[in-house]
């Protein structure tokens, strides 16, 4: 039996170079997003494996991001993150892509509007209306903090924090 084309492509070792490219769709042009077509991390960041080291059977897998800053612009110093200026997590395009540490990148997300607040927090145990009521029944002078921790099941430390808007800030009373 002859082997076809596709299967002898199949069947030989691409780099790391050619298997990422043939996965990006750059058809928005060069100032666009260049989206991943391939795997990603929970519908989000793309991911491929890299080319395995040494006694690997299989290399690590790496996000795609990262990949392509590596493959158009270099190695990444230690430390740092590749940012999106675009905010997309499919994009792969480097004109896109910046260095930045990793306070850099909180920063970066948090002046865009996209860092959780509230209920959207993974971390959050109340809900607006439970903090609306905190702050109301707190400015009427009607309940301890203790009491209102102790209602809540949260600690006296998270009601202080709604108190001083150190929490909840974007919530009005």
């Amino acid at each position: 039996m002859i082997a076809t084309e596709t299967e002898i492509q199949r069947r030989k070792k691409r780099s790391l170079a050619e298997r990422f490219w043939t996965r990006v769709d750059t058809s928005a042009g060069e100032e666009g997003c260049w989206l991943w077509l391939g795997s990603t991390l929970r519908g989000r960041y793309g991911q491929i494996r890299r080319d395995p080291e040494g006694r690997e059977l299989r290399g690590k897998k790496a996000t795609t991001h990262r990949v392509a800053w590596e493959l158009t612009r270099g190695p990444i110093p230690a430390g740092m993150h590749v940012c999106h200026l675009c905010d997309n997590p499919r994009c792969v395009n480097s004109k896109h892509l910046w260095l930045g540490t990793h306070a850099e990148n909180l920063a970066d997300m948090k002046a865009k509007g996209r860092a959780a607040r509230g209920d959207s927090s993974g971390t959050a145990r109340l809900k607006p209306a439970q903090v609306q009521a905190i702050r109301k029944l707190l400015a009427a002078g009607r309940c301890h903090l203790t009491d209102l921790a102790q209602l809540t099941n949260v600690s006296v430390g998270t009601i202080e924090n709604i108190k001083y808007r150190k929490s909840w800030r974007h919530l009005d009373a």
